[in-house]
């Protein structure tokens, strides 16, 4: 399968605004890429995610080594060490956001390389629903997807030799005839046998491209060999993930079943159940003893309209509290009027927005999504 399949999966992903995880499986090796509403959240896994953590941590959170902590094993360890730097004040949102899209960006780069230069078949497997409780982006994946391709065509134009991969001397008396004595010996002593050309490139402050080009004529002779090496321990703990706490109850109040349905789409993943009831007069005991967290109702009804209907919750103690949204096809002033008059929150057109829903819901639940980062 060409990578570019992956390409077009995304693409697919983002033109039906889909949210779940893609995972990409090559040999040993998995890549995640995690999407909200059709754009990329967060890019994991690989050959080397621990190496690659390692070398892009320090550059965005060098005064903070995260502590080793107990992950839910539905997340990411990598994701947990963003979330407890952020829980702990040792990184902003605005730098999460930044190490987010370098780490993302890395990721798939060392996806892309590693698929051309293998040649395996890779099997691609889409989890619908499956999310991460944070998002510190929301990236277009096409914007995302040209963001490395520069370096991409750098990669390839010094032979797809494997950045990942630890170049050794194998001939160390050719190597002596080659090369000056004092070139002999920092060639000794960087290529240690342990080190990948990303580990070489950090430690002496030079483009991996750099590092790469200067020593081709040497691989290319056989004088350097290169080899695979496996990834360090990750520094975590993870665990199984406990039984889920139940999920928050919003309820949609309205004759069409469809509206329901759309909501349950939205906010699902977000980690709520969305409860649809057609008739709300015959639905009031179950209102009273479910007692959703939220309540979209439909402004026209058969049988009654939902001023009525929330004039009638705002009688209850149960309900004086709950936030309630309007929902509506018209939207004019004085329906917007009449909804607040009647106690509503907030008023929100027919069909719902994605955007818009998550808005109202977020403005009105301060704790947006049930779901927590254990720390």
């Amino acid at each position: 399968m060409e990578h570019t399949q992956l390409l077009r999966a995304l693409l697919n992903t983002k033109r039906e605004q889909g949210t779940g995880c893609w995972l990409l499986t090559l040999g040993q090796a998995v890549w995640q890429f995690y999407l909200f509403m059709g754009r990329l959240v967060y890019a994991t896994g690989g050959v080397h995610p621990v190496r690659r953590w390692r070398r892009l941590w320090p550059q965005y959170c060098p005064n903070y080594t995260p502590a080793p902590q107990q992950v839910s094993e539905d997340w990411p360890w990598d994701y947990g060490m963003v979330a407890q730097a952020v829980a702990r004040g040792a990184m902003t949102k605005e730098q999460a956001q930044a190490y987010v899209q370098a780490w993302s960006q890395a990721t798939l780069l060392e996806c892309l390389t590693t698929w051309q230069r293998r040649s395996e078949p890779g099997q691609l497997t889409w989890q619908a629903g499956r999310v991460l409780p944070q998002r510190w982006m929301l990236v277009q994946v096409d914007y995302w997807w040209e963001d490395v391709q520069p370096q991409l065509r750098r990669w390839q134009a010094l032979g797809a030799i494997g950045w990942e991969q630890v170049p050794v001397i194998d001939r160390r008396g050719q190597l002596k005839n080659l090369v000056s004595p004092t070139a002999y010996q920092q060639l000794t002593r960087v290529l240690d046998g342990q080190s990948t050309f990303w580990d070489i490139a950090q430690r002496l402050g030079r483009p991996v491209e750099q590092v790469v080009a200067s020593l081709r004529s040497l691989i290319h002779d056989g004088v350097v060999i290169l080899k695979e090496v496996p990834d360090l321990p990750a520094p975590v703990m993870q665990v199984v993930a406990p039984p889920p706490p139940q999920r928050p109850v919003i309820a949609c109040i309205d004759d069409s079943p469809l509206v329901a349905q759309a909501l349950r789409h939205i906010l699902e993943p977000l980690g709520y159940e969305v409860w649809g009831l057609t008739d709300p007069l015959r639905s009031m005991s179950q209102l009273l003893q479910r007692q959703p967290v939220l309540i979209f109702l439909d402004l026209v009804m058969p049988q009654t309209n939902g001023y009525e209907v929330c004039a009638f919750l705002r009688k209850s103690a149960v309900f004086q509290q709950t936030p309630i949204v309007i929902l509506t096809g018209q939207g004019g002033v004085i329906d917007r009027v009449r909804a607040k008059l009647c106690g509503a929150n907030d008023f929100l057109a027919k069909p719902p927005v994605a955007e818009r829903v998550i808005e109202v819901v977020q403005t009105l639940l301060p704790q947006s999504s049930p779901l927590a980062v254990a720390s």
